[in-house]
């Protein structure tokens, strides 16, 4: 009895929590994360970008106030992610994938550059939708096949083979499905993915390497 008592306690404390506002303040954030995951790639490739080209003070300036500008504008407009993952956003992962390595297929094998070989990628995926005009798997898929594309123009000096290229693309699609109804319209959002997923391999890579 006692027992009892003491379960339906944690019961109503849980539910207290789950039903305060402090409770629906968490969710809303938490909501937010795909969002957040998203920011920290563009912040990210912000970063490189300043490394790359070499540190000086107006380039760290410039790029901080750009990176901070940026983070702001997508704050503003992140939107709650709604719904859960459903198994049809399997479909996007794998074809994220497809159009990961069918780029880098057409620009290693047979040299039509990383260009070419993401746009005939994309050309492909375009006429996938018209298969089943009702079906919205399919009108998905092109979105999934352009992220995989970008991911897919790796340069061989980073992508050492088609392994990394598979975990990029795989990389990507996961993040395309977390984030595929936030920043909608944004452009660049594409790359952004593919970027995070090629940074993604590489650190696992790296680390297991």
């Amino acid at each position: 009895m006692k027992s009892f008592l003491l379960k339906q306690g944690i019961l109503d404390e849980m539910h207290h929590f789950c039903t305060s506002k402090n409770c629906c303040i968490l969710s809303r954030y938490v909501k937010k994360i795909p969002g957040l995951i998203f920011m920290s790639l563009h912040f990210c490739f912000l970063l490189a970008a300043m490394f790359q080209n070499g540190l000086n003070l107006f380039l760290i300036v410039s790029i901080g106030l750009l990176g901070v500008s940026l983070n702001i504008c997508y704050w503003n407009n992140l939107k709650d992610e709604k719904g859960i993952l459903k198994l049809s956003d399997l479909a996007l992962v794998l074809f994220s994938v497809l159009g990961a390595l069918t780029t880098f297929w057409l620009n290693i094998e047979h040299d039509l550059g990383a260009v070419l070989s993401a746009g005939l990628t994309g050309l492909f995926g375009s006429f996938i939708p018209f298969i089943n005009r009702k079906s919205d798997i399919l009108r998905e898929i092109p979105v999934a096949l352009h992220c995989g594309a970008f991911a897919g123009m790796t340069s061989p000096l980073v992508a050492n083979d088609y392994s990394f290229i598979l975990l990029a693309g795989l990389f990507s699609g996961l993040i395309l499905v977390m984030t595929k109804t936030s920043f909608q319209g944004f452009g660049g959002k594409l790359g952004t993915i593919a970027f995070g997923g090629v940074c993604a391999t590489s650190l696992i890579l790296y680390f297991l390497g």
